[in-house]
């Protein structure tokens, strides 16, 4: 049997800060070549394709696929253009690699599922933390049946708006992940709810509480979140207030339970040891002490060997999908799941459309007040 490789033509809509990730990573795909970028603003697209030397830059996204004819192409752009984009590159003969979320309301994700299955085109959304290594980690410890059973799932999502109104990358506009007052939930929402949703399975019943912004103030500062389902719960925090800005992942199970702080790409395995109980108590404490410490150890040294790069999911999703497209496998994430994740998304957003719409009275002095600091 051969095993020849289709070598792919990779285009870039979007020229921003997430851009250049994803074509550090195309590029480090042996069968793969970068032949074009395009942004709505010209003058951005050309400085992207000088400064990186990318062989074309376009404004228009039609003329760009008639022109260099892709077979791939990476949707970066805002998620209110996503499904319109997809869909232009699908129609056109490529495959997609688009951003989280997938698009801002189900029925585009089901249009963007049509015309993919019309067009006999793969479409493969970028929930690039499942791909994280230490993510990669707790899936596999939970296939192990090491975990036991799964009880609940647990996530903590920090957000720093300034940190991502920074996104803009100077041009003086805000950047859309801080547009609205739901925008930051769709920016980064989507990263906890697919990381429960992996070990929680099929979502049964959904329950959102989230606290009144004060009077001026754009976002709902904190957002809890219950998700039901067969047999276990999750839960999400969404929080805007809490320091420092925290990104952990807890699965619990019947025989152990690991805790993952995706800040620092560490994870710590927790279970029961048949010790003397002070014995026990004492370990309770080394143990986890060890881990973090080995772990930590084995991170810089990945880090200093180049083993390591930043946003590591990105490379392994770019990977994953251009090796499905070789084997004529399924990508690794679907637009089913993609459709599911903004499922969720528009469930929450329903949810608290009451609490945006009656915003409670800014408190006086700094007692409860936010600290808008990177």
């Amino acid at each position: 049997m051969s095993t020849s490789k289709k070598h792919h033509r990779v285009a870039l809509i979007g020229a921003g800060r997430i851009a250049a990730v994803h074509l550090g990573f195309a590029r480090s795909v042996k069968n793969a070549t970068v032949v074009a970028v395009c942004d709505a603003d010209a003058a951005r697209a050309e400085a992207f394709a000088r400064e990186r030397n990318v062989p074309a830059a376009f404004s228009d996204v039609g003329e760009m696929l008639r022109a260099t004819e892709p077979n791939i192409v990476h949707v970066v752009t805002p998620p209110t253009t996503h499904a319109r984009l997809a869909i232009a590159a699908m129609q056109a003969g490529a495959n997609v690699l688009v951003e989280k979320p997938m698009a801002m309301r189900v029925d585009e994700c089901d249009r963007m599922i049509a015309v993919a299955r019309e067009h006999g085109r793969r479409i493969c959304v970028d929930h690039n933390r499942l791909f994280d290594p230490v993510i990669q980690k707790v899936r596999a410890f939970v296939g192990s049946g090491k975990l036991g059973e799964v009880v609940s799932v647990e996530a903590h999502q920090g957000v720093n708006p300034v940190e991502d109104g920074a996104a803009a990358g100077g041009n003086g506009k805000a950047h859309w992940s801080v547009e609205d007052a739901f925008a930051p939930l769709y920016n980064l929402g989507p990263h906890p709810l697919y990381l429960v949703s992996e070990f929680l399975g099929p979502v049964r019943s959904i329950e959102v509480s989230g606290l009144q912004p004060a009077a001026g103030e754009a976002f709902i500062p904190e957002i809890r979140i219950v998700l039901q389902g067969d047999d276990r719960f999750g839960f999400v925090a969404f929080s805007m207030r809490s320091q420092p800005y925290l990104n952990h992942l807890n699965v619990f199970g019947t025989k152990a339970t690991l805790r993952v702080n995706l800040n620092t790409m560490t994870v710590i395995t927790e279970q029961n040891r048949k010790l003397p109980k002070m014995v026990g108590k004492l370990m309770a404490n080394f143990e986890p002490a060890a881990q973090l410490v080995t772990s930590a150890v084995g991170n810089a040294i990945a880090v200093a060997t180049r083993r390591m790069k930043t946003y590591p999911g990105i490379r392994e999703t770019v990977r994953r999908f251009y090796k499905s497209l070789d084997d004529g496998a399924p990508p690794p994430v679907t637009g089913e799941q993609g459709r599911d994740n903004v499922a969720l998304l528009n469930a929450i957003q329903d949810q608290l459309t009451t609490v945006v719409e009656t915003p409670r009275p800014r408190a006086t002095g700094t007692e409860g007040g936010a600290a808008w600091t990177s």
